[in-house]
């Protein structure tokens, strides 16, 4: 219901010097809390930018092997890259081997036989 005496809309007009101060520092406090989110939002904008854009190491950088050392009659089972090594799995006259090598420089951290045993 929209009230139609002039004396109450009077009254809701004026304010006291003391709301007109509260309602400014109320709009000042705003525009500041307004003006710190947008700068976040900014802030995040430019990152994935960076991020996005950023000439990074590819994972292909990585990995600097030309090829990989195995036996002459070696038959490749899988061959997983993990971080900075490779895990290579191959048999070679019946027997099932697992070889780590280290992607940099192609040195042969550790081979390990691989296999059930018979009891």
């Amino acid at each position: 219901m929209a009230q139609s005496d002039p004396s109450v809309q009077e009254e809701n007009s004026e304010m006291s010097a003391e709301a007109r101060a509260v309602i400014g520092k109320a709009r000042r406090s705003f525009g500041f809390s307004m003006s710190i989110l947008i700068l976040g939002f900014m802030a995040i904008v430019l990152a994935l930018v960076y991020r996005a854009t950023r000439d990074g190491e590819s994972v292909a950088d990585r990995y600097q092997l030309e090829s990989v050392p195995l036996p002459g009659n070696a038959e490749v089972v899988s061959l997983v890259p993990v971080r900075d090594v490779i895990a290579l799995t191959y048999r070679v006259e019946g027997a099932t081997m697992l070889r780590l090598i280290r992607v940099t420089d192609g040195e042969v951290i550790k081979e390990i036989p691989v296999g059930s045993e018979t009891p």
